[in-house]
């Protein structure tokens, strides 16, 4: 059932009525030196459009509590709503036979908005012997994009490529595979949601096929989520590292 809510909390907003769509979100303790504002533009929003999250139905206690945005303090529980989408995923072939996936989002960059993936390396494990393992280990951090890599490209925040690549198998083809989420980090807690499975299989005579992106299953979400919480990065588990991961709450 959708959300009607009448804002009454400004003369701007007096008597507008908005409709709200249930949607996954990040519940985030608020920590001296925040501003509504800020947090709005950490998880994807303009820095303008901080009134979505302050007026939504699940902040209704803490409006009523502090009665003002300014009046936050550290220690209150804010709801940060994730409406943000895949908006595309392509894969295209490239010059050397294999295939390049693009996927990209809607919301602004968001600080606090990365992506995770695990794979199945079938016969061609990553991390052997384990064909199953978090895509890629090159820091202590479980997401796909380091913060070098970002602080060098920002619009990575937003955008996710790959071009996995293996030897031409002996005996039998390579089904490579892959399980890709946007997700929100709030400390060391990350929330996955929007959540696809895509891959490649490697011929044993150098021909490679796609397989298609398409919307993981539970099951597929479940595995997802078991191998980020086992994972290892460069030097630790994550687990070690205080690192915990969940889907993300949905109203």
């Amino acid at each position: 059932m959708n959300f009607i809510v009448n804002l009454l909390c400004s003369s701007k907003n007096y008597g507008k009525i908005i409709n709200y769509q249930p949607m996954v979100f990040d519940d985030v303790i608020i920590k001296n030196g925040d501003t509504i504002s800020q947090l709005a533009s950490d998880y994807g929003y303009k820095t303008s459009e901080w009134e979505q999250v302050w007026n939504h139905p699940l902040n209704s206690s803490l409006k009523t509590l502090r009665g003002s945005p300014t009046q936050i303090m550290s220690g209150d529980k804010i709801i940060i709503p994730l409406p943000w989408k895949i908006t595309s995923k392509a894969m295209t072939p490239t010059l050397d036979k294999k295939f390049r996936i693009d996927v990209k989002r809607d919301g602004t960059k968001g600080k606090n908005l990365k992506w995770v993936q695990t794979v199945f390396g079938d016969n061609q494990p990553l991390l052997p012997p384990s064909p199953f393992s978090v895509d890629w280990p090159d820091d202590d951090e479980p997401f796909y994009w380091t913060e070098a890599e970002i602080t060098n490209d920002p619009s990575l925040r937003g955008h996710f490529s790959d071009k996995p690549s293996r030897n031409a198998p002996v005996g039998r083809s390579t089904h490579w595979r892959a399980v890709l989420s946007l997700c929100s980090v709030s400390g060391k807690r990350v929330s996955i949601f929007e959540t696809i499975v895509w891959g490649v299989n490697f011929g044993t005579n150098g021909v490679n096929t796609k397989y298609q992106p398409r919307p993981a299953t539970d099951y597929e979400i479940d595995g997802h989520l078991r191998l980020l919480s086992i994972g290892k990065g460069k030097t630790q588990t994550f687990k070690s590292l205080g690192w915990t991961f969940r889907r993300a709450p949905k109203n």
